[in-house]
């Protein structure tokens, strides 16, 4: 892969689709595919939404096996983020206090919020099978991504 064509190329597509649907969970739903063609290996690839401020994330728009409908404020990854509005990089799962395991073959994950008006409305999740299978390039692409959807 060339990255920095094919960086380039996800971030036009993105803002093409922002620009052209009204629809979060449409545009979101492109992004997964995307970030899928970009990093094939990645175990997990998805949204959490907001569904009430405070308590729960829904599941969006994802790429791998089946995950939690719901995952509670403040709880794993996920609801870490939402909680703390930061973004989560968990090099080894293992070292994360509190972590839910769903999906196997994870060893690795990052979470990044996306806030709109300074509200928080989803959560980017994406897992890898490798401890520190996401690198520090791929998360600066994936918050660049994050920031086109705010």
């Amino acid at each position: 892969m060339n990255e920095p064509i094919d960086f380039h190329n996800t971030l036009t597509r993105i803002a093409d689709w922002c620009q052209r649907s009204p629809d979060d969970v449409a545009v979101m739903a492109n992004v997964v595919a995307q970030i899928r063609l970009l990093y094939p290996s990645w175990s997990w690839i998805g949204f959490y939404r907001v569904w009430h401020l405070g308590h729960d994330m829904a599941l969006g728009p994802f790429s791998g096996p089946p995950a939690p409908l719901v995952i509670p404020w403040g709880q794993g990854v996920v609801g870490s983020c939402a909680a703390e509005r930061a973004v989560q990089i968990v090099g080894s799962i293992k070292k994360f206090p509190g972590y839910v395991a769903v999906i196997p073959e994870t060893q690795c994950e990052v979470g990044i919020p996306l806030v709109r008006d300074n509200h928080l409305y989803a959560v980017l999740d994406c897992q890898s099978p490798e401890i520190d299978g996401i690198d520090l390039v791929a998360i600066e692409w994936l918050g660049r991504i994050a920031s086109m959807l705010n």
